[in-house]
C-alpha cells in the first residue's frame, strides 16, 4: 500500500486529472440529484416513472451497441502521427455506425417490445423522439483522445456544462409547468448536444495539432488495423453492457411486473444511488492504468499484499457508506423527490448498498484485467445477471419493487465475492509458475 502511495504520489499530473475528474463528477452529481427533486416533483409518479424507463431503455440500447473506441486510442494511439491518425479514424468509424445502428435498433424495439418493457402505446412515441438522439452518440474516440494527450480540462469542462444544462433546464420546466413531451425532447437534446461538442472539439484539437483522421477502409494494412481496434473495442464494450445492464433492466422487470407507478418510486430511489456511479466510472477510467503499472512492479506476495489492504480499505468505505444512507434514508429521499415517492426508502438503501460492493471491487478490476485479461470478468458478470433475473423475476411477486432491489444487491455481493475468489486463484496460479520457473532455473 505504501509503495502504491509513492507510486501516485510521483505523478502529480496524475493527481491533477483525478481530482479534476472527480470534481466535476461530483459537480454533476450534485447536479443531477437537484434536476431529479425539481422532475419529480413537476411530473408526478407515473410520468416520471415513464421518463425513467425512456431514459433508461435508451441508455440500455446505447450501451449495447457502443463500442468503448476510447480504449483502442489510449493503447494504440501514441506511436506515431500515422497511427494515431488510424486510430482516430478508425474509431470515429466506428462510432458512428454504432451510433446508427443503436438507433435502428432502439426504435425497433419500441416498436416490437414497447409493451413487454413497460412503455404503454400512448407514450411510444416520446420514447422514438428519445431514441433520435443516439444518432449523436459519436464521444467514445473523442473522450480516448482527450485522455491520451492529457486535456482532461476539455472533459471536465464538457461535464460541468451538461450537468448546468440538465439542472437549468429542469428549472424552467418547472416553473412553466410543462408537460412530459416537453421534457423528453429538452433532455434528448441536451444528450446529444454533449456528444456533439465533444466530436467537434475534437475536430478542432486536431486540427490544430497538424493531425488528420486517416481513412480506415483505404488499403488492406488500414483494414487490418481497423480489425484490430474493432476487436479491442468490442471485447470491452462487452464487459461494460454487463456491468451495467442491471441498472436498467432493473426498470424494466419493475415496469413489466410491477407497473409504471411503482416504476417511479423506483426510480427515484435508482437515481439517488446511482450518484456513487457517476464518480465510481470515471474514477476506475483514471485509477486503471495506475494500479495496473503498480501491480507489475511488485512480486507475487508484494502484489497479494497490495490487494489485502486495498481490499481492506475500499470495504471499510463501502461499508461507512452503505451504513450513513441507510441511516440517512428518510431525509434523503423526502428532500430529494418529496411527498408520493415514501417507498422509495428502502429501495434506495438496498440499491446504494449494492452501488457500494460495487465500489468496495473497483481494484479487482483492474487488477483482473491486467493478470488475466477480460474473460473471467465476462464469466462472472454474466452469472451475476444471471442471478440476479432469476431472483428478480421470483422475489417481484411477493415484495414488490423492494424484492427487484433486493436482487440487485444480492447480484453485487456475487459479483464482488467472484471476483475476490478470481483475484486469489490468479495469485495462487502465478505463485506456482514463478516456483516452477526457479526449479527449472535450479
Amino acid at each position: 500500500m505504501v509503495r502504491l502511495c509513492q507510486h501516485f504520489k510521483r505523478h502529480r499530473l496524475f493527481l491533477q486529472n483525478l481530482s479534476l475528474t472527480v470534481s466535476s463528477s461530483g459537480f454533476q452529481a450534485v447536479c443531477a440529484v437537484a434536476a431529479l427533486a425539481l422532475n419529480a416533483r413537476s411530473l408526478g409518479v407515473h410520468d416520471f416513472g415513464i421518463l425513467a424507463l425512456i431514459q433508461a431503455y435508451t441508455a440500455m440500447i446505447s450501451s449495447l451497441m457502443t463500442f468503448e473506441s476510447w480504449q483502442p486510442m489510449i493503447r494504440l494511439g501514441v506511436k506515431s502521427r500515422l497511427r494515431l491518425g488510424l486510430t482516430l479514424g478508425s474509431g470515429t468509424l466506428l462510432d458512428f455506425c454504432a451510433a446508427a445502428l443503436a438507433t435502428i435498433v432502439a426504435i425497433s424495439g419500441i416498436l416490437l417490445f414497447g409493451a413487454s418493457i413497460g412503455i404503454p402505446a400512448e407514450y411510444r412515441q416520446l420514447a422514438f423522439i428519445y431514441s433520435l438522439s443516439l444518432l449523436a452518440g459519436v464521444a467514445g474516440t473523442p473522450k480516448g483522445y482527450f485522455r491520451l494527450t492529457g486535456r482532461y480540462s476539455v472533459l471536465v469542462g464538457n461535464q460541468i456544462a451538461q450537468g448546468l444544462a440538465l439542472l437549468i433546464a429542469s428549472a424552467i420546466l418547472w416553473a412553466a409547468d410543462a408537460r412530459l413531451d416537453a421534457y423528453v425532447i429538452t433532455f434528448a437534446i441536451i444528450a446529444a448536444t454533449y456528444n456533439i461538442t465533444l466530436f467537434l472539439r475534437m475536430l478542432w484539437h486536431i486540427r490544430r495539432s497538424e493531425a488528420a483522421l486517416a481513412n480506415p477502409l483505404r488499403s488492406p494494412v488500414a483494414r487490418r488495423y481497423l480489425r484490430r481496434v474493432l476487436a479491442m473495442s468490442t471485447g470491452t464494450s462487452l464487459l461494460s453492457t454487463l456491468w451495467n445492464i442491471r441498472r436498467n433492466l432493473s426498470l424494466f422487470l419493475v415496469g413489466a411486473l410491477v407497473g409504471p407507478a411503482a416504476t417511479g418510486v423506483f426510480a427515484v430511489g435508482s437515481k439517488l444511488a446511482n450518484m456513487v456511479s457517476r464518480i465510481s466510472g470515471p474514477l476506475n477510467q483514471v485509477l486503471f492504468p495506475e494500479t495496473v503499472k503498480a501491480l507489475h512492479g511488485e512480486s507475487v506476495d508484494g502484489a497479494e499484499q497490495m490487494i489485502r489492504r486495498l481490499s481492506l480499505f475500499t470495504a471499510c468505505g463501502a461499508a461507512a457508506m452503505a451504513i450513513a444512507a441507510y441511516l440517512l434514508r428518510q431525509p434523503i429521499v423526502s428532500l430529494a423527490a418529496g411527498p408520493g415517492y415514501e417507498g422509495a426508502t428502502i429501495i434506495f438503501s438496498l440499491l446504494f448498498l449494492a452501488e457500494c460492493i460495487g465500489l468496495a471491487g473497483l481494484h479487482l478490476n483492474a487488477i483482473l484485467q491486467a493478470i488475466w485479461g477480460t474473460k473471467p470478468l465476462l464469466i462472472i458478470s454474466s452469472l451475476a445477471l444471471l442471478l440476479f433475473a432469476a431472483l428478480a423475476a421470483t422475489l417481484a411477486g411477493p415484495m414488490g419493487a423492494v424484492g427487484i432491489a433486493t436482487a440487485s444487491a444480492a447480484a453485487a455481493a456475487f459479483l464482488y465475492l467472484g471476483m475476490q475468489a478470481a483475484t486469489k486463484l490468479a495469485l495462487v496460479r502465478q505463485r506456482s509458475g514463478a516456483l516452477s520457473r526457479g526449479l527449472r532455473g535450479g
